[in-house]
C-alpha cells in the first residue's frame, strides 16, 4: 500500500494509486446510491477520487502541498484547476474569491456507465473572471465582492449554443477497466 498523501507536495499517480482510486470510486458510488435512496440527495464527488484520475489520464502531478491549483503540468510548469461533477447532464461549479490557475479542466462523471469524460477548457483564471455569473455580473465581479460565483461549465463549454450538440471530450476514461478508451487530444 502506498504511503498516505498528506506529507507530499507533488504526487505522481502510478498504477497502484490509480487502481486504488478506481476502487474508491465504486465505494463512493455505493454510498452515494444509498444516500440518494434514503434522503433524495447524494454527495459530491470527492477530490481524492476525481483529481488522481484526471492526473493519471493527463500525465499531471497531483498537488498535495502548498502549490496553487489542484495539479501541476510537469512539462510546462502550469497550474491546473479541476472542477468535477457527478451529474452527467449538468453541473454547478463554484469558484472562490481568489483563483490562481493557468488551465481549467472540467471532469464529467458518467456514474451510470462508470466513465469519466475530461475536457481541457483552455482558459486561465483571468479568462474565467470574464465569464458571466448571471445576466448582469461576471465571475470577476462576484469574486471582487468576496463571493463564490457559481457557473455551469457544462452549459458554457460542452453544450452548443442551441443546446442540441455536445463537444467531444478530450479523454474518456473507463473507471471499471481503469483505462483510457478515447483520446481526442
Amino acid at each position: 500500500m502506498p504511503p498516505l498523501y498528506n506529507n507530499y507536495d507533488l504526487v505522481r499517480i502510478d498504477d497502484e494509486r490509480i487502481d486504488r482510486t478506481c476502487e474508491a470510486f465504486f465505494k463512493w458510488k455505493d454510498l452515494n446510491n444509498f444516500l440518494k435512496d434514503t434522503s433524495h440527495r447524494g454527495m459530491n464527488m470527492p477530490d481524492a477520487i476525481s483529481e488522481p484520475m484526471a492526473c493519471w489520464c493527463l500525465g499531471l502531478l497531483w498537488n498535495r502541498g502548498d502549490e496553487a491549483g489542484d495539479a501541476t503540468d510537469p512539462r510546462r510548469r502550469r497550474k491546473i484547476e479541476f472542477k468535477a461533477t457527478s451529474r452527467f447532464e449538468g453541473d454547478l461549479s463554484s469558484f472562490g474569491p481568489i483563483c490562481d490557475f493557468d488551465d481549467l479542466v472540467f471532469l464529467r462523471f458518467d456514474v451510470d456507465d462508470n466513465k469519466l469524460w475530461i475536457y481541457d477548457l483552455h482558459i486561465n483564471a483571468d479568462e474565467l473572471s470574464e465569464l458571466p455569473a448571471n445576466s448582469y455580473e461576471t465571475v470577476g465581479d462576484q469574486q471582487r465582492q468576496g463571493r463564490r460565483p457559481h457557473i455551469s461549465l457544462y452549459k458554457l463549454f460542452v453544450l452548443s449554443e442551441d443546446g442540441r450538440e455536445e463537444r467531444a471530450p478530450d479523454i474518456i476514461f473507463d473507471i471499471r477497466r481503469c483505462k483510457i478508451i478515447e483520446d481526442n487530444r
